[in-house]
This record gives C-alpha cells, sequence and structure tokens, in this order.
C-alpha cells in the first residue's frame, strides 16, 4: 500500500506543483500609494489616485508570485494643492510625455513573520532602476489580502527634479513611499 501511495505522489507531483498561483484585483478605495520628500527640511507629501495592478501571488508560492504595478502620474496630489501642477510639469514627472510609473516583480523573499521583500524594476521617465520594496501582510485569507510597505527612492535616478530642480540642495535626493494595498481574489 504504501509503494503504491509513493507512486502515486511521484506520478502526481508535476501537476500539484503547478497549481496556479492566485490572481488578486486591486480595491482602489482600500489602497493608497503617498510619498513623502523633503524640500527646504521640511516634510512635503503627496499621493496618487489612480493605480492598477496584475497580482499573481502566494506567501506560500513567492517563486511562481508576480506583479506589476502602473500608477497614473496625473493622478498626483497633495493636501494644499499647491504643487500638484509643478510636480506634474515637465521638470518633475512630464505626465504628457510620462504619463505612467510602473513596478515589476517576480522576487520575492520571506525575511521574518509576514515580512517580506519585493526586488523587481521601477520606471519612472523612461528610466528604470532595480528597486527593493519591503512590506509586511496584515491580512490573508482565501478571498482577501492587505499589504503595507515602503520604499526609499533617489528622485535623481529617474530624472525627476529637472533644471533648476536637479540640485539636491532645496529638495533632498530621497524620497519615501508609503503603499496599502488591499485586493480580492478573482475567480
Amino acid at each position: 500500500m504504501k509503494k503504491w501511495i509513493f507512486a502515486l505522489l511521484l506520478i502526481l507531483s508535476p501537476w500539484i506543483s503547478l497549481a496556479a498561483v492566485p490572481k488578486w484585483q486591486i480595491v482602489p478605495n482600500e489602497s493608497s500609494i503617498k510619498f513623502t520628500a523633503t524640500q527646504n527640511d521640511a516634510p512635503v507629501t503627496g499621493e496618487f489616485k489612480s493605480f492598477t495592478g496584475e497580482i499573481n501571488a502566494s506567501p506560500d508560492q513567492l517563486s511562481e508570485s508576480n506583479v506589476k504595478i502602473i500608477v497614473d502620474l496625473a493622478s498626483l496630489a497633495d493636501p494644499y494643492n499647491q504643487l500638484k501642477d509643478t510636480l506634474k510639469g515637465k521638470d518633475w514627472f512630464n505626465v504628457d510625455v510620462f504619463p505612467k510609473a510602473i513596478f515589476t516583480s517576480n522576487n520575492f523573499v520571506k525575511t521574518g513573520d509576514k515580512q517580506y521583500q519585493a526586488k523587481g524594476m521601477l520606471t519612472i521617465r523612461d528610466k528604470t532602476v532595480p528597486i527593493t520594496f519591503t512590506f509586511t501582510i496584515e491580512e490573508y485569507t482565501q478571498t482577501k489580502g492587505r499589504i503595507k510597505g515602503s520604499v526609499t527612492i533617489k528622485r535623481t535616478d529617474f530624472g525627476v527634479g529637472q533644471g533648476e530642480w536637479s540640485d539636491t540642495k532645496t529638495v533632498k535626493d530621497n524620497v519615501v513611499v508609503d503603499f496599502i494595498i488591499t485586493a480580492v481574489k478573482q475567480d
């Protein structure tokens, strides 16, 4: 009997390991992408109101997981609506020419209890740079997931801040991006 079960497992193992990674759909009103920059030694905050994603992920199938997050840069908003037009302009995001920021990853690593890293590529203004996001799984069920994380990027790596803004004395180079992604499992 044991030999028969072992033989059956050997025969079925390729199909068992090919179980599809769950596909997820972002819940926009429960998700956010925010940033904090530093200008004249004071924090400047904003967020992107519109983004989409192709998420195929499971904490039990990290090697098969992958994501592609597409941010609509024109959806940029700031708390007082004083900077959004400037940041959308040609010296910053230049949204007329480069309307999207894209993050892709197929390299996920567990770093602790519910702690992970996503190593991937971030493209802004047609410049693609390797980047590592850290995140925590706050909720994970059969139908819904929620992660929270952050990354610090250098704006000048992407050409964000041209002309008089390319100097990092007034507006610092480091920008912290914080995100919360809530998603529901697709059928």
